[in-house]
Order: C-alpha cells, then sequence, then structure tokens
C-alpha cells in the first residue's frame, strides 16, 4: 500500500511541475518563433510558420529540461 501512495505522490509531484513550467515554455516558444520568423510574412497560416512553431516548442521543451535536471 506504502508503494502506491508514493506512486501517486509523485506522479502529482510531476503533474505539478509541468504545470508549473508550461508557461515558461510558452513564452520561449514564442520568442524562438518570432526570431526564426522576424522576416517571413505569417499574416496567414502556412505549413512553413507551423513548423517553426513546433520545432520552436522543441527546442524550448529541451532547454528547460536541461535547466531543471
Amino acid at each position: 500500500m506504502g508503494q502506491m501512495n508514493r506512486a501517486i505522490a509523485r506522479e502529482e509531484d510531476d503533474r505539478r511541475k509541468q504545470d508549473r513550467f508550461a508557461s515558461t515554455i510558452v513564452i520561449a516558444a514564442s520568442i524562438i518563433a518570432a526570431v526564426r520568423l522576424a522576416r517571413d510574412d505569417i499574416s496567414r497560416p502556412s505549413p512553413r510558420v507551423a513548423s517553426v512553431v513546433a520545432d520552436s516548442v522543441s527546442l524550448a521543451r529541451m532547454i528547460l529540461a536541461k535547466v531543471v535536471h
């Protein structure tokens, strides 16, 4: 029973950490995407814009993981 409680507590702790850093990832990804798309026309959604945004989110998550651990 103690192992189950520890597992649940660990999951809750992981969830709190993810929630705490969600806004950090959004801000970092937005800055990265803005720099990468600074000279592009982004008035309409395009595959390039979607790709840059996805890459920026991945990069922001990778940076955050390095900083936290």
